[in-house]
């Protein structure tokens, strides 16, 4: 947070920056989703970092990037559970973590937790070690 965005506190009249900040997601994802119905002329999928409660019907939601440990992994269940509160039930995180090396122990476990998710994908940084075994 304390670079590459905006200060928590900054006061965009008449709303502050915090309080509105996922708001641009939100007023993307359906339009994203229809022009990709329209294009393709099939279902489409729209995944978003920025999302606000009530995104879901448009759209799902990356937990974004993790660490190749225990505690990301615990904590991306909670977050799977946060976001299906906040009406966005297709929510994911990277298997395995993103940041870091993963243990072959953690990554299997990982896997198995990743199966009940209903968005997920094993992805890692470039200068981390292979996840696939």
């Amino acid at each position: 947070m304390a670079d590459k965005t905006l200060c928590l506190a900054a006061d965009e009249t008449p709303y502050r920056h915090y309080d509105v900040h996922n708001l641009y997601g939100w007023a993307q994802a359906e339009p994203t989703l229809r022009a990709v119905q329209q294009v393709t002329g099939r279902r489409g999928v729209v995944v978003s970092r920025s999302t606000f409660p009530g995104s879901g019907q448009w759209s799902g939601h990356w937990l974004g990037d993790n660490r190749s440990n225990w505690t990301d992994m615990a904590h991306s269940i909670i977050g799977m559970m946060e976001f299906n509160l906040f009406g966005i039930p297709y929510v994911g995180a990277d298997i395995c973590g993103f940041f870091g090396d993963a243990t072959e122990e953690m990554c299997e476990r990982w896997m198995e937790v990743g199966a009940f998710y209903p968005y997920s994908r094993n992805h890692n940084s470039m200068d981390a070690t292979h996840q696939v075994r």
